[in-house]
């Protein structure tokens, strides 16, 4: 059996392309406006214009397209090694090569510690599966820890599909106790509803000559404030707990809701991403890892809800300084 890794197409594709799209149309524009110096006579070189600016930019989406070209390795695993392939190169990894895989751990060599499987191997390099480009990476994690248990038990390696947990049902919280804070007051909140307030005063009150001008300004503003709800509302998550079930709501996303059961969930790590609110991430016996930003939480609520799963025996890494 071979399990082979699926790139996750927002955080491979889709992002990248569209940064390569807004940097290069910055880059365009500035190029236009500097040809358009020169050839109005404003100045008497392309020189004295900004169109170093474009240099830079077409440097940084050179170096971009680099990057992502390179991170975005193909993994397959079968019974025989490990296989890393990429763009630029490829490379096999025999199972006797590698000295130890630590499954759960981060990454160091991005902006901000990531969730990553960090492999170690005998000749001192080591390999890095960061979990946010794939959408199978917990398939990924089972499969390598399936085969590190063969090999601490001096067998031969055998890969079997390993089924993962069922879907919980529904579950009443209404007794269950709730940490959550108060979204309205945290920075989150406050930008996104001053964001909606301003946005509809300024529709109600700039004056527009045209339906065309309406339907423009209309879009403009529903583009920008879905920006704002996506982004904002990704770092809205609150939780409710009891002795059996985690549970993850959102404020300003009523639909959205997880459901964990106390028993399945192998680790909980709270972090600090960067340029986000401080987050849970709740990993599975399975491998499963989701990753919770709650910025309406204060100090005092992370402080009791950890102590609440504490006292349920749930092994917590603590990376803040609640």
């Amino acid at each position: 059996m071979t399990v082979t890794s699926k790139f996750n197409r927002l955080r491979t594709i889709i992002t990248p392309i569209m940064l390569v799209v807004w940097l290069g149309a910055i880059a365009c524009l500035i190029a236009f406006l500097s040809l358009q110096e020169v050839n109005t006579g404003e100045v008497d070189s392309i020189f004295k214009t900004p169109i170093y600016a474009t240099v830079v930019l077409l440097g940084i989406i050179i170096g971009s397209v680099y990057h992502y070209l390179k991170i975005c390795q193909t993994i397959q695993i079968d019974t025989s090694g490990l296989k890393i392939s990429s763009i630029f190169k490829a490379q096999f990894i025999p199972w006797k090569e590698i000295f130890e895989i630590n499954l759960i751990t981060k990454d160091h060599t991005t902006i901000s510690p990531t969730d990553a499987t960090i492999i170690q191997l005998k000749n001192g390099k080591q390999l890095a599966i960061v979990g946010i480009y794939y959408e199978n990476m917990a398939d990924i994690r089972r499969t390598l820890a399936q085969v590190m248990e063969h090999i601490n038990a001096r067998e031969p390696i055998a890969i079997d599909r390993m089924e993962k947990y069922g879907t919980i049902g529904q579950v009443n919280i209404s007794k269950m106790t709730k940490y959550s804070g108060n979204h309205f007051l945290s920075f989150n909140g406050l930008v996104l509803y001053i964001w909606i307030a301003l946005s509809f005063y300024l529709l109600m009150t700039t004056p527009l000559d045209s339906s065309i001008s309406v339907l423009a300004t209309l879009l403009v503003l529903l583009g920008i404030s879905g920006l704002f709800y996506g982004f904002l509302g990704l770092q809205l998550h609150f939780f409710y707990v009891d002795k059996n079930y985690l549970v993850i709501r959102n404020h300003v996303w009523p639909w959205k809701k997880h459901v964990y059961g106390i028993d399945d969930i192998k680790q909980v790590i709270v972090e600090t991403p960067y340029k986000k609110s401080t987050s849970l991430r709740v990993i599975t016996k399975d491998y499963d890892s989701m990753l919770y930003s709650a910025g309406s939480l204060r100090s005092s609520d992370w402080k009791n809800l950890l102590q609440k799963l504490k006292h349920l025996h749930v092994d917590i890494i603590n990376e803040t300084v609640f």
